[in-house]
Formats: C-alpha cells, structure tokens, sequence
C-alpha cells in the first residue's frame, strides 16, 4: 500500500522482506521444523512493534490497524500451537 500512495521503494523492499519471512515460517512450520514458529512469531512481533504506534497515534485501517490485528491474531495461535 506505501508503495502504490507514495511511490515508496522502501516499502516495497520492507514487504517483501517481512512477506517472504512469513512464507518460510510457513513452509518450516508444515514441515513440523520448530523454527519457523519462531520466526512468525518474531517477524509478526516486528510488524506490530511497526505499525502499532502509528496506529495509536490515528486509527487507519489499511494498513495499521490490519497489520496490528492479523499480526496478534499471528503471534496468539503461533504461541498456542507452540506449546502443544
């Protein structure tokens, strides 16, 4: 969304990134490799701790207050399921 708005190349790098992390924890974790959920729990920790401020600072939707959610409900069922 930064990148279509703002014509943002950091944006676009920055949700790659964090995009193709997401994707390898999935894939490891169908592999029933413990790491990959750690790494969604790190990498969905990084978006909160990124768009949560903002967030407080002026409710959006997209993409703050998306990201905020999907991110909690990411972190909640990855630490569930990691304890199980």
């Amino acid at each position: 969304m930064g990148y279509v708005k703002a014509q943002s190349k950091a944006s676009l790098i920055a949700g790659s990134i964090t995009g193709g992390l997401l994707l390898l924890s999935a894939f490891l974790i169908a592999k029933g490799i413990t790491a990959g959920a750690i790494l969604g729990i790190v990498v969905s920790l990084l978006l909160i701790g990124q768009f949560g401020p903002s967030l407080l600072k002026k409710v959006k939707v997209m993409p703050n207050l998306l990201v905020v959610v999907l991110g909690l409900i990411t972190v909640g069922v990855l630490v569930f399921s990691f304890f199980q």
